[in-house]
This record gives C-alpha cells, structure tokens and sequence, in this order.
C-alpha cells in the first residue's frame, strides 16, 4: 500500500467517525493533523502511529481497533486492598442485573453486585409478557399455532441471522417471566382493559395524571382540575397492570399485513420501578451489594474461564470479586458513548441520543458501553456491527403511524405507507428535505376503521374519554378522540394550495401528487406503490391536515456480546466462554439491522428473561 493510499485511508476511517467531537477514544489534535491537507504523516509507519493515536491501534494490515477495544494493563497485585468471594458476580443493578441476581439467590447461589450508581436503576413501562397471567385472565391468549407465527416473524425480522433458540426462548418464556417478576410485588392494580372510562370505578383522570408521558402528554392527556390528593391516592394504588392494546380493532387480521405486529405487552404504570423495587429489595437484603464502584476488568485463569471482576472505588482503590461460578455482565447499553454509537451504529451517529437520565456516583453519564469493553478484553467477541441496532422509534404524525399518505419536503409520494414505526423514524433521513408530511382530510373519523393493530396505531376517533378502553387509556394507543388528533395535527388549511404554503412544499407537486392518490384509490388499486385499498384514505373534504415526521431522536441501544440461548459470552470463534454470561442489552445474536415493533416491549422483557436466565444458568453452571 502506498503513503497516499494510506494517508487516505486513514483520513476516511476518521471521516466516519467524525461524530465523536471530541469523544475520550480520539485525541482531538491527533485528529486534526491527518484531516488537513498538506499536513499528513509522510510514511506509512507515521500514518499508522498517528491514527492509533487517534482510534486506538492499527494491525499491519492497517486496520484499525477503536481504543475502548483496546485491553489495558494489569492491575499490579499490590494495589488490591481487598478480596470478595460469591458463586456469582452480576455488574450492573439495572433491571436485568437485578433481574439476574435475584434468580441466582432463588437457586442458593451466594452473589456480589456491582453498580457505579448510587442505587439501582429502573425506568420505562411496556413490557412483552405473551401469555401472562394478566393477559390469560382477560381471555388473551397465544395458541402454539400463534406462538410459532411470532416467532418466525421475529426470526424474518432478523434475516434468520439471530439465535432462533434464544430468540424462542424469549417469546415463550416472556409471559411466565413477567409472572416470576410480579411475585416479590406484594400489591397491585390490574386494569380491566376492556372496560371503559366510563365504566371504571378507577379514578382514571388521577392515574393519568400520574404517569402521562410522552404521546399522552402531547396529546393532552392530563387533566388540570385533578387535585394533589387525588394523584396521590392515585399512586397508593399503583403500580396499575394493563393489558396493553387491547381491545384489538375486530377487523384487523395480523395473518394479512405486510409488517405483523402483536398486541403482546403489558404495560406497568405509571412505570414498572413500582414492581422492580420489590426484587431490588429482595437483592439488596440477601447479595452483597456493593454501590459507587467500577468493574474494570474481567479476571481469567489459565484455563480461559472467567473467575472474576476488578472493581475499583470512587478514589480508585482497587478490589477484587471472585466468582466461584460465573460472572454476568449486565451493564446496560452504550448510546451515552459517541465512540461506540459510531463505531456499531453509524447511522444514529447523526441523530440526537435521548438516552435514560441516569447517572453514576461521580455524575457522569451512565450506559457508556462498560460491559463491551470488558467482554472484549477478556476474548468476547462483540455483535457484528451490522446486528448492532438502535431504538428510534417515531410517534408518527397525529394520525400515528397509521398508514395515511406521506408526501416529501418536495410534495411528492415516496413509498408504501403500511409500515411500522421503527420504519417510520429511519425512514424520514432518507427523503427529500428530512421531512415526511402525514396527510389526511376531514373525513379521518372514519377512514381508521382498517388501520393496523400495533406501534402508535389508531383504528377509532371518538368524542371524548369516557368510552375509551383502559387498554388504550393509559399510553394513547387504539382509541383517540377527535380533540387529540386537532391538537396534534401542525397545520390545517381549507384549501391544499393554503396546506403546501404552510408546510413549505411546492403548492403544483402538492396538489398533484393528491390528485394522483385520489385517483388511484377510486382505481381501486394502488398502481405506484402497491398500498392495500382499504388503507389508502383519500384526501378530497376540507378541512385537510399535515403533520412532519422527523428523524426521532434514538433512545438506547439494542445488542452487544455475541451470545447463545444459554446467554453464554461467545469468543471470535462463537464459542463459550467458560464462567462468562450476559443479561439485558449486552446480549448479541438476537436482532438485525434494526429494533422491530413486532412485539412492543422487547427490550425490557429481555432484561427480565435473559436476566432470570442468566442467574439460574451462571447458577446452575450451565
């Protein structure tokens, strides 16, 4: 390889990673001096030294590994101070740490818990629980015929690159997991989701009040006139289980869409901390938990097999954890790290992190990738980049994501509607202007009537609240009333030419590519894009509504060490590493390309499936 090729090469590797600005894993001057002109190495031996100073290290075949792959050096013996013993060592007391930790005290493990927050850590609320018992005792149940089609629809959703064992393990052991959680939760609500707000004797204004987030809060679900007392006796009562999109709309076949989606979750409000304190509880009392410390690496014996952490205090001091029988990682995920976000995940390198708020006990930001460099350093090898993925799922339009025309920032259609949400935020950073426009007219009460069950979609327009079902009350799913959709709806015009100004969009292409629709929906068939009839609403009775769809900011992170459906850590050559488990986010091998809204929920029932897996497996000595 020539200097020039060289010099090139490395100024693309860090062209790609120029979402870093700044970020610990470059050294911002050593980046500079190879993107300027003129100013490169003048051998390729300089070239290599320059950008590992920059990404890490470079192989001689002038491939680079980032430095958070990097292992560092050992720690002298010496600056130990101290030495624990357990069966089990579980980094990390979020959800799936406490999760994990819990099922090995049910087995007798003894454990040690290591967190680098102050306390534990839960947050969110819908969880994937097929065949609950909540869901059972509300006549919602899966069929083995039914379990099989989620099934193969999640393996289709991975390509069939995923683990199909691990992958079934989490659709039929989700429900009685969810279960297993609920059991250290002494009280509880369980919503009928069925009946109505009309029909309950739950003070549903209060409970709304009380966990009206996200959607409901843009849709103005709250209620001013609701007194502090009433919310407070409100959160007495919680956390409230509901059965979550349910009912489903009668005419919705899921056997006929082209992105299936499950009613499948159970959602905690106002957010499932309210059970998951009890299992914390329960860990806190019977493990040795140890607050404000930082696993830094993983320990081996000459075997290969994994036998403990070092862990190091707020002023550095070092300590050791052995692990009679496993190790689990369950760390988090890395979106609060710019370097490994662009680095697996270069595609949300340009949207905006939201992220959990939670930080550790020196105020940093959490979920930073911790558990991925220790794997790494310990021989795990890390999920292929293109299985890595990311949760940017778009609330959609007022309309949700309902399958209603989309136009461009050009006023042109570009695509099927009848996707999914997960689609719907990637694909808004692929179309002219960045913007997609849902469109509808005033005719949308009764054009829902076909619209799919699943992620933010809408199948009745009602007047007001009291004859929405529970099941959609809580988290705007379903049902909307007619206010809401106004509320939400950006821009509003009697004329589509007044519509186009107001968007921005070019008033002839506008108005065109409605006429366009229109005629093909009174064809009878969609001749452009192949949308089904039955969902393709014509625009044509004033007052007509646009609402842009933008890239959505990306929440978390999906994946991590390769993994088996035993939630073994696997070596480069997809091997278990003996004493090594993993739980929650950092487990690989069970999504592709992207985090799909097959079954809502995925990402917290996985840190209560893989988590109780891994326990009872590092346990165990599975």
């Amino acid at each position: 390889m020539g200097i020039e090729e060289t010099e090139a090469q490395a100024r693309g590797a860090l062209d790609r990673r120029s979402f870093l600005k700044g970020a610990a894993a470059l050294s911002g001057a050593a980046a500079l001096s190879l993107g300027l002109a003129g100013c490169g190495p003048k051998t390729a031996e300089e070239a290599k030294a320059s950008a590992a100073d920059a990404m890490g290290t470079f192989s001689e075949e002038g491939v680079a590994t980032p430095s958070f792959l990097v292992p560092p050096e050992p720690v002298d013996e010496a600056d130990i101070v101290e030495e624990v013993e357990a069966d089990v060592v579980v980094v990390g007391m979020g959800l799936a740490g406490i999760c994990a930790a819990r099922a090995a005290l049910e087995e007798g493990a003894s454990v040690v818990c290591l967190e680098k927050g102050t306390e534990y850590h839960l947050h969110s609320h819908q969880i994937t629980a097929i065949n609950s018992a909540i869901a059972k005792e509300q006549g919602v149940e899966f069929t083995d015929e039914e379990l099989e089609r989620v099934l193969n629809r999640m393996m289709a959703d991975g390509r069939d690159r995923c683990n199909y064992n691990l992958v079934k393990h989490m659709v039929y052991h989700c429900g009685e997991d969810f279960d297993w959680y609920l059991e250290k939760c002494p009280d509880y609500t369980v919503v009928r989701a069925e009946e109505t707000a009309g029909e309950t004797e739950l003070d549903y204004e209060a409970i709304l009040n009380i966990c009206t987030d996200g959607l409901a809060a843009r849709a103005g679900r709250h209620f001013d006139d609701v007194t502090p007392e009433r919310e407070e006796a409100a959160k007495a009562g919680a956390p409230y289980l509901n059965l979550f999109n349910h009912p489903v709309n009668p005419a919705w076949d899921v056997t006929d869409e082209r992105y299936p989606m499950f009613a499948s979750v159970v959602a905690v409000e106002p957010n499932h901390s309210y059970v998951g304190k009890h299992s914390a509880a329960y860990v806190e009392e019977h493990a040795d938990v140890r607050y404000a410390v930082w696993a830094k690496q993983l320990e081996k014996d000459d075997a290969g097999r994994v036998t403990g952490v070092l862990f190091a205090d707020e002023d550095g001091t070092y300590r050791r954890a052995k692990a009679g029988k496993g190790v689990i990682l369950a760390t988090g995920n890395f979106s609060s790290n710019p370097a490994m976000v662009d680095y697996y995940c270069r595609s949300a390198a340009e949207l905006e992190p939201t992220g959990w708020p939670e930080v550790d006990a020196k105020g940093d930001v959490t979920n930073t990738g911790d558990g991925i460099s220790l794997a790494a350093w310990a021989g795990a090898a890390i999920d292929r980049s293109e299985t890595m993925t990311y949760v940017c799922d778009s609330y959609g339009g007022a309309m949700g994501c309902n399958p209603f025309l989309l136009v461009d920032g050009l006023g042109a259609r570009f695509m099927n509607e009848d996707v999914t949400g997960e689609v719907f935020g990637a694909k808004s950073l692929r179309v002219a202007g960045k913007v997609m426009w849902q469109i509808f007219d005033d005719n949308f009460p009764d054009q829902v009537a076909n619209m799919p069950v699943g992620h933010r979609c809408y199948w009745r327009i009602t007047e007001g609240y009291d004859d929405i079902p529970l099941g959609h009350l809580f988290d705007p799913i379903g049902t909307m009333t007619r206010a809401e959709v106004e509320k939400m709806s950006q821009f509003k015009a009697d004329t589509l030419e007044e519509l186009a100004e107001q968007m921005g969009v070019p008033a002839d292409a506008f108005v065109a590519t409605i006429e366009r629709y229109n005629e093909l929906y009174d064809l009878g068939r969609d001749e452009d894009f192949g949308k089904r009839h039955d969902r393709m609403a014509p625009v044509r009775t004033p007052p007509f509504y646009a609402t842009a769809i933008t890239p959505p900011k990306f929440r978390n992170t999906v994946g991590g060490v390769m993994s088996d459906e035993h939630v073994h850590a696997l070596d480069e050559n997809n091997l278990p590493i003996a004493g090594l488990y993993l739980a929650g986010s950092m487990v690989g091998n069970r999504f592709h390309g992207c985090y799909p809204n097959t079954n809502m929920g995925q990402n917290h029932a996985g840190c209560i499936v893989y988590g109780r897996l891994a326990g009872q497996n590092a346990a165990r000595g599975v």
